[in-house]
């Protein structure tokens, strides 16, 4: 018994320190880079309208950080985004619509 339990024991704390320090992980895309691989086909951040993207120019939308991310987790996409990605996608648009103010 006592055995069994400290190898359970072992095994959860290997578990847990299995991702510490992952050194080898890839830095996550910025929003920016998010934006510009899945939204882009039908948004653009430019001031212009094009006939060309369906889904219009936001950069003037005036989102609220909140209604972004509403926005963004509607959106149909290639792949679908997680919510870091989402949350990325959203700060990005949100500050590029700032600027352009």
């Amino acid at each position: 018994m006592r055995h069994r339990t400290g190898l359970a024991l072992l095994l959860a704390i290997s578990g847990t320190l299995a991702g510490c320090g992952a050194a080898g992980t890839a830095p996550q895309p910025t929003g920016k880079a998010l934006f510009a691989e899945s939204c882009t086909v039908c948004h653009s951040l430019s001031g212009r309208e094009s006939p060309s993207r369906q889904g219009g120019d936001l950069l003037g939308a005036r989102f609220s950080p909140e209604v972004m991310l509403q926005f963004a987790r509607e959106m149909p996409v290639r792949r679908p985004l997680g919510a870091a990605e989402l949350r990325a996608i959203s700060a990005y648009v949100v500050s590029v619509e700032r600027r352009g103010r």
